[in-house]
């Protein structure tokens, strides 16, 4: 059962990574735009003027750019990382403060 669930795992993530999925999204939106032309045309009303489909108006469309958005960050936050890891290399100066300390461990020396 784990391979199953890893092998259709992998092909989405091969679906989504080489875009074949939205492609066939816009093949759907090809189609029922040519449906609409071909139910205008023989109804004899004007053809519609069709949208474009984007993020905007296509809730498919945002879920397949979603991936995307993460992205954006990943350098933004490896540069944090750069950052942190130089200032952490930065040299301290530490002030040098005197100790006066007795260890106490035996009694007075034995004569």
């Amino acid at each position: 059962m784990p391979r199953i669930t890893a092998a259709i795992l992998v092909l989405a993530y091969l679906a989504l990574g080489s875009g074949a999925v939205e492609r066939w999204h816009n093949a759907q939106h090809a189609a029922e735009d040519a449906q609409l032309i071909a139910a205008a045309r023989e109804s004899g009303a004007p053809v519609p003027q069709l949208p474009f489909h984007n993020d905007v108006n296509c809730v498919t469309h945002s879920q397949i750019h979603l991936s995307g958005l993460a992205v954006a960050w990943v350098p933004l936050l490896i540069l944090l990382g750069i950052f942190v890891a130089f200032l952490t290399q930065l040299p301290v100066q530490i002030p040098a403060i005197e100790r006066h300390f007795a260890l106490a461990c035996r009694g007075p020396p034995a004569r």
